[in-house]
């Protein structure tokens, strides 16, 4: 049986606990307010770029939404990657280059 992610009452609650409504949220998402309550009532699972937005926006990470899907003892790659998408973007082009290099030194 396929596993189901319901999300959709973590991310209302984290957004009237910021006192939003769906329209103010949908603003600074850049995205319909209909999406947002597609969002919370787990219609849509929505697009990678769009769900670390709104954790942004609402002061959450990814562990607090998906806390419930993920071993996080054993899950130390995905605190990696959120800990690279909380960088500035002069962090981030540093990172990247040192991937580049890295793939290149593994290539030869």
């Amino acid at each position: 049986m396929k596993n189901i992610i319901n999300v959709g009452e973590k991310l209302k609650n984290a957004r009237i606990s910021c006192n939003l409504t769906q329209e103010e949220a949908s603003e600074k998402a850049g995205c319909a307010p209909r999406y947002i309550g597609q969002l919370e009532t787990n219609q849509s699972m929505g697009s990678i770029p769009l769900i670390l937005k709104l954790c942004s926006i609402y002061g959450i990470t990814l562990n607090d939404l998906y806390s419930d899907y993920l071993d996080l003892e054993s899950n130390t790659d995905l605190t990696k990657i959120i800990g690279y998408f909380k960088l500035n973007d002069e962090h981030k082009k540093i990172i990247e280059n040192n991937i580049s290099f890295m793939n290149k030194l593994e290539k030869n």
